[in-house]
């Protein structure tokens, strides 16, 4: 879609009337996206419209690290990792491939910030019902980390990836 830009969420977007059939991130981007940013807390990149600069797809970012007990598959207490939060696609633009192509952006910028801050994983947490998108649709490398009680936590290692684009 060559109508498209990719860009940081700023004040100058148009969120409404961005609809994604998810109400819960629908609420993040309306209300706490563009707060998180102001505060640091994560970082929202958009794929907007060229000549309205409407928002259609978001993806979120922000650092944060395994804990002690699912760290020790690393051998040691933490490993830090770059936290893939939220993803949205308005529901006028789903099945155009942006859900993929946003998540190829997040692993990009996962690289990225590896080489300047050290971190080891690209991790989503994701409703069980969504846990193949990832694992099997996007054929990305995502592997299953282990399951909540309504979720899945999903990774990919970011050095392997790296060695293996090598």
């Amino acid at each position: 879609m060559t109508d498209l830009i990719f860009k940081e969420l700023d004040r100058d977007v148009i969120i409404e009337p961005f609809a994604c059939g998810d109400q819960v991130i629908n609420s993040f981007l309306n209300n706490l996206a563009l707060l998180n940013q102001e505060r640091k807390l994560s970082n929202t990149y958009t794929f907007c419209l060229k000549d309205s600069n409407k928002i259609i797809a978001f993806l979120t970012l922000s650092a944060s690290q395994l804990n002690t007990g699912d760290a020790r598959i690393f051998g040691i207490d933490k490993v830090p990792i770059v936290l893939f939060g939220r993803l949205g696609v308005d529901n006028n633009y789903k099945n155009k491939k942006l859900g993929i192509a946003l998540i190829k952006i997040a692993l990009e910028k996962s690289l990225e910030a590896s080489k300047i801050i050290a971190c080891r994983l690209l991790l989503v947490e994701t409703a069980l019902d969504m846990n193949s998108y990832y694992l099997e649709k996007t054929d990305m490398g995502f592997e299953w980390f282990r399951d909540r009680k309504n979720s899945s936590i999903l990774f990919i290692d970011l050095k392997k990836y790296e060695e293996s684009t090598l």
